[in-house]
């Protein structure tokens, strides 16, 4: 590349067969519009504990994108692993099973660009399919009327977000622990961001194609009632100011 990334794009793929394919053509697709754009694109394959099938999805990627493969086995530490490898401005993920809108990745740097330290970008809306089907609206912190109370029980925003790498080096994702009940690794890096006076915004007109499946991370969080790690959101003594630390571990 000529010049340093605009944006990062990373796939990250475990076990999700020929469904990766699907996603793969998606992931090339958003990129192919952000170029067009004038943006520029780096395409990041994260293969995490990926089966022989998920694999076999990438094989002759290499000339067009970077593949690295890692041992996490866990959602939010393949995402890191990513983003320490990642060469872009910007980051921004998509699960292999999943689908971007191809106007994804233009349309959230047009969010974020201006204030790269005070926004994170979402879709307008998550399309769910798979064993389930419904849709998801994600708020907006910053309109009047959002409650961030909500967050106590309830996660308003989808972990396939678009932010300033240097967002996701200062909040990197903290690591599941079903054993001790603690998941929704995405749940709380948003608390963990929203404390830290970091706005959460759609960025409207973008869709997300999200699969639900038996056996995911989420459907495992759900069978045994996971609740995030602690932050202040968790304490009704909050006052709702932005705090500017970083939230570790049962803090």
């Amino acid at each position: 590349m000529s010049r340093t990334p605009d944006v990062t794009a990373i796939l990250t793929a475990h076990a999700e067969g020929k469904l990766a394919a699907t996603s793969l053509v998606s992931f090339e697709r958003a990129i192919a519009e952000a170029r067009q754009a004038g943006l520029v694109v780096e395409g990041l394959i994260v293969l995490d504990r990926a089966d022989a099938s998920t694999r076999a999805q990438f094989a002759g990627v290499e000339p067009r994108f970077r593949v690295i493969m890692t041992d996490e086995g866990d959602p939010g530490q393949a995402r890191n692993a990513g983003v320490a490898a990642a060469e872009g401005r910007f980051v921004t993920f998509l699960d292999g099973d999943d689908l971007w809108s191809s106007n994804w990745i233009v349309l959230a740097y047009r969010l974020c660009a201006a204030e790269p330290d005070k926004v994170i970008a979402h879709s307008e809306v998550n399309i769910v399919f798979g064993v389930e089907r419904h849709m998801w609206w994600h708020a907006d912190s910053r309109l009047p009327g959002f409650d961030p109370t909500y967050l106590r029980i309830g996660n308003y925003w989808d972990a396939m977000s678009f932010a300033a790498r240097a967002l996701f080096q200062r909040f990197p994702f903290v690591a599941n622990d079903l054993r001790l009940g603690f998941g929704h690794e995405d749940w709380h890096w948003n608390c963990v961001t929203l404390v830290a006076g970091i706005d959460h915004r759609p960025a409207i007109g973008t869709a997300h194609f999200k699969r639900k499946r038996p056996g995911s991370q989420m459907a495992k969080c759900n069978a045994i009632s996971a609740a995030p790690w602690i932050t202040p959101l968790a304490s009704y003594e909050w006052t709702g100011r932005p705090a500017d630390t970083q939230l570790k571990r049962g803090v």
